[in-house]
């Protein structure tokens, strides 16, 4: 059942996928190029101001559908995810074990990222535009030393499978 759910769903999203990218080939593309011919001639100080405003006309779309891709595709695994322990816990609490293990390690690992993060605000060149407090500061660093930390884990262990293969 779930597996045809899931077929369902990746059939679905493939075909709006298409149809997105159909509608900009068809109908945006050629506007997209006769926008560009209509800046030619324009001083080119005034080039990036117009380019940015024919962009986001035609990007808006194809932005805000991958934008949906992603959290729906995040939110999904996590679902089901947390779907499959419980269903192994109530069917066979053993078997739960590993996937138990498995979220342990990601919250140390996002522990150990918080840890090592700090409240601090960054300056940079155009930092006075954003509204930057330091709990944002910090949960920016954490994510991004989650992802340092994951990164290296991953890149540890493709390492290991491929040199273990050797002493097999």
């Amino acid at each position: 059942m779930l597996n045809k759910i899931i077929k369902i769903l990746g059939y679905a999203v493939l075909i709006i996928t298409a149809i997105i990218a159909i509608m900009f080939f068809l109908k945006d593309a050629p506007s997209l190029q006769s926008g560009l011919d209509a800046i030619q001639d324009m001083p080119q100080e005034l080039k990036p101001v117009e380019i940015e405003q024919i962009a986001s006309g035609w990007t808006a779309v194809i932005y805000s559908w991958a934008l949906i891709l992603f959290i729906l595709s995040g939110a999904f695994a996590i679902i089901f995810a947390i779907f499959k322990f419980v269903m192994d816990v109530k069917d066979d609490p053993r078997s739960a074990i590993k996937p138990g293990i498995s979220i342990i390690i990601i919250g140390i690992i996002v522990l150990i990222a918080y840890l090592l993060s700090s409240d601090t605000i960054p300056v940079f060149l155009g930092s006075a535009n954003f509204d930057i407090t330091p709990a944002t500061s910090r949960n920016v660093e954490t994510f991004l030393y989650t992802m340092y930390l994951l990164f290296g884990l991953s890149a540890v262990a493709l390492i290991y499978s491929e040199i273990s293969k050797i002493w097999r």
